[in-house]
């Protein structure tokens, strides 16, 4: 039985279970690093706090940093197409405004490959896909209200330019009414 949950409800659960996934992984907070240095040694750790810390870290850049920070992280995937950088490639993607289909490709194999699992990272895999699926579908509804609303401003244009033109008729044969009424009032004295 499928649920039925507006955006703002799946965006709260999906808060939600992060925060959930942050919580349980960790005993105490991590050390307070800068952003930068923390991102620059994301090369190891393989533990799914590992990336729920680094998706975090992630948000907070300013969009020329996470350019910088998506450029980086794609020279390592195309060296070296592990899972790990694969992950690390569709967490990037996955930060508000990022590219959620591209995210979607590369999730899609950790999430569907049932031979070699690695269970942390695929049920962190799993909840980034299910973030991934719904903003796409979710940026395609809007996509799909936004040519409908460019077509309803357009219909409405030509409504308006077609009322104009009749107006401006109807002005034209009260004119034509006006001045044979007139004429007729000259002729019979």
């Amino acid at each position: 039985m499928a649920i039925k949950m507006n955006f703002y409800t799946r965006s709260r659960l999906f808060h939600a279970l992060l925060a959930g996934l942050v919580l349980f992984g960790c005993g105490s907070a991590p050390p307070s690093t800068p952003a930068g240095s923390v991102m620059a040694n994301f090369q190891s750790p393989r533990s799914e706090h590992a990336f729920l810390v680094y998706f975090d870290q992630l948000r907070q850049l300013s969009s020329t940093e996470l350019a910088k920070e998506v450029d980086r992280v794609r020279k390592n995937y195309a060296k070296d197409k592990s899972p790990f950088y694969q992950m690390q490639y569709a967490v990037v993607l996955s930060v508000p405004g990022g590219d959620a289909r591209h995210a979607l490709q590369l999730l899609e194999p950790l999430v569907k490959d049932t031979r070699r699992r690695d269970y942390s990272l695929y049920f962190l895999a799993a909840l980034f896909y299910a973030e991934a699926v719904e903003r796409v579908r979710l940026e395609s509804q809007a996509q799909a209200q936004a040519s409908q609303l460019q077509a309803h401003a357009t219909a409405l244009q030509a409504q308006t330019l077609r009322a104009d033109e009749l107006q401006n008729k109807l002005d034209a044969l009260k004119d034509i009414e006006r001045k044979m009424m007139q004429r007729e009032t000259l002729i019979k004295p």
